[in-house]
């Protein structure tokens, strides 16, 4: 049978989230799992009974490079032979009866299919406020405008093969933030979107995860990435949804101190915009302006 989904998920050292994660994708003949195993520690994973060994449907490739969710993800692209493209963190999971979402789908010329998708934590399963953009807005009759390089991660979505390769869209492969460009390329060529109101995935929180993580080398990661998003934003005109990425300098300053703000502060001269740079420095100025006025009133 043709394979019409090919669902990505790139693993490192969580081995029962990973289990969680394919108990909730149903066999079916049209459905390719690829699993990409990030170098997993053998002191962590049992890899005689690494999850999905009983699945025929489950394709698990193992990477000895720990290149990171991104090189994973591309891996998992170069191995894809579905028509639509759906992507899953490891420590997430679907949810009951996604596939039948998808469906309403799977014979459209759409390029980019938005999905909502619920937030729970990890451990208790409690749900959580949405982590996800837009998340209230989503629906089949929205202004996609409002997702449109904002929603900067490849979960809860339905992407077109063709389009990715056609444009030679692929992950970045850094330490952090891999999934930004990679979804910004995607708006930008997805000439045909739609969104769906109906939820399919949930996306856990998880306290030593990545996202929630705090690294010098991924805040350094992020910073680079949010100024490379907004050079490409720049470029292509939409100048009015860049990220204020000023911010995660000071993420940096906060959590690593004069250190970590100065090796933040040179790749945001580096790589943001000089419009961007002007524009948070003279706000900056003038805030500063505005607190030593009061205090002198005072």
């Amino acid at each position: 049978m043709e394979i019409v989904y090919s669902v990505i998920i790139p693993h490192k050292d969580i081995p029962c989230l990973l289990q969680r994660c394919l108990d909730s994708i149903p066999p079916r003949d049209d459905v390719q799992i690829i699993v990409v195993d990030d170098n997993s520690s053998p002191d962590i994973v049992d890899f005689a009974h690494f999850p999905g060994r009983d699945r025929t449907d489950v394709e698990i490739l193992f990477t000895k490079e720990g290149g990171g969710a991104g090189y994973a993800r591309n891996c998992g692209l170069a191995g894809a032979k579905g028509k639509w493209l759906v992507f899953a963190d490891a420590d997430d999971f679907f949810l009951p009866g996604f596939l039948d979402v998808l469906d309403i789908y799977r014979n459209t010329d759409y390029d980019l299919i938005t999905f909502r998708a619920e937030t729970a934590d990890s451990d208790t399963l409690v749900p959580l406020p949405p982590r996800q953009a837009g998340y209230e807005e989503i629906a089949e009759n929205m202004n996609l405008e409002i997702l449109k390089y904002r929603n900067d991660v490849p979960w809860a979505k339905m992407v077109s093969a063709e389009l990715v390769r056609r444009h030679h869209i692929c992950f970045d492969e850094t330490v952090a933030a891999n999934d930004a460009m990679f979804a910004a390329y995607v708006d930008y060529y997805a000439h045909k979107a739609a969104a769906c109101s109906k939820p399919v995935y949930c996306v856990t929180v998880r306290k030593d995860s990545l996202q929630y993580g705090v690294r010098l080398d991924t805040l350094l990661a992020r910073v680079k990435v949010a100024c490379r998003y907004n050079r490409f934003l720049r470029d292509i005109g939409r100048g009015d949804k860049t990220l204020y990425s000023y911010s995660r300098v000071t993420d940096c300053r906060e959590h690593f101190g004069r250190k970590g703000y100065c090796k933040a502060l040179y790749i945001y001269l580096r790589f943001e915009s000089w419009k961007n740079i002007y524009k948070t420095f003279a706000g900056l100025l003038e805030s500063k302006f505005h607190q030593i006025s009061i205090t002198f009133v005072l």
